[in-house]
């Protein structure tokens, strides 16, 4: 009799408290009934200025229903709001909800945040940077880093205002041929002091010819590299670059009156494209993925063959 008593006293208490415990299934630290009746997500996606909010249901059988490292349980208690659990990026920037939370400290309810403080004026946010570098195939592994470095090709100008972020914009001019067919300092001297300038809009070089003769066709192998302005949006690759020949006047041949109004120098015409001085190379356009060729220029006074090579330097 006392064995029945006690077994039923057994099974009294054990109905009794496992009433009082809330099940949970899979051990996430949520009852099942909060991950049957979910809860509301407030996130903000890319493009977005206003917040949208839906309702969302975890996996009561998975501590972890979308497998991005944080619990199920953690995506609802989180300070700033709950995250979707089933969703490895609830607001869609290109980061995991993990490596916002536990590895760059960001808001995964918000695509705008810049962890390296890099971004403005070209991207609003993160995200903008991380489809840039997808757009030119760069891998995950790399984006992360990129991402905590404001200048990653070393250029001293930040990502988002750096025409190529992915490379320090560089270009390798050769002046290959010269022939001057002017006599530029009258009918009586066919000996010029030549200089060629090459100058971009945030470099420039000089080359000091032997004393040239006019009509002569002279091969040349002169080289040098310029550094092109990173500053601007990134994709907008808008540089300039001038190449300028000049004969040089000293002493006697000095002209006072000299019309294009340099008295020690004459501008050699090598091209007939306008300018402000007339005849020198002048294209305020450079595109580097486009103009980088061999050329050859005609003008009144003379001809001139060169080239130009991207000289670039990667981001490493």
């Amino acid at each position: 009799m006392k064995k029945i008593v006690v077994v039923a006293i057994a099974i009294i208490l054990s109905i009794n408290f496992t009433g009082c415990i809330k099940e949970d299934s899979d051990g996430d630290g949520l009852p099942d009934n909060i991950e049957k009746e979910g809860w509301d997500v407030k996130v903000i996606y890319p493009g977005q200025k206003n917040a949208i909010t839906y309702h969302v249901f975890s996996n009561l059988h998975k501590r972890d229903t979308d497998g991005d490292g944080i619990s199920d349980y953690w995506e609802l208690m989180r300070n700033g709001g709950p995250t979707d659990p089933t969703k490895k990026d609830t607001d869609e920037d290109g980061l995991t909800d993990y490596q916002e939370e536990r590895k760059f400290h960001t808001d995964p309810l918000k695509p705008y945040d810049d962890i390296d403080g890099d971004n403005f004026p070209a991207w609003q946010g993160d995200y903008g940077e991380i489809e840039y570098y997808k757009k030119h195939g760069v891998d995950e592994k790399k984006i992360m880093e990129y991402l905590q470095n404001s200048d990653v090709d070393g250029d001293g100008v930040k990502d988002g205002h750096d025409r190529d972020p992915l490379k320090n914009l560089r270009v390798k001019a050769n002046i290959t041929g010269l022939r001057i067919f002017s006599l530029l300092d009258g009918p009586n001297d066919k000996i010029l002091e030549i200089e060629i300038n090459v100058s971009s809009d945030a470099d420039w070089h000089s080359f000091h010819l032997p004393p040239v003769i006019v009509g002569k066709n002279y091969s040349l192998n002169l080289n040098c590299t310029l550094d092109l302005n990173d500053e601007g949006m990134p994709g907008n690759l808008s540089n300039f670059i001038v190449i300028t020949v000049i004969d040089k006047d000293d002493g006697e041949e000095m002209k006072p009156l000299d019309k294009d109004g340099f008295p020690s120098l004459d501008i050699v015409g090598i091209s007939n494209a306008a300018s402000q001085y007339g005849g020198v190379y002048l294209n305020d356009n450079f595109n580097i993925t486009k103009d980088c060729h061999a050329y050859h220029i005609k003008g009144r006074d003379g001809e001139l063959w060169f080239s130009i090579s991207n000289a670039s330097t990667p981001a490493k």
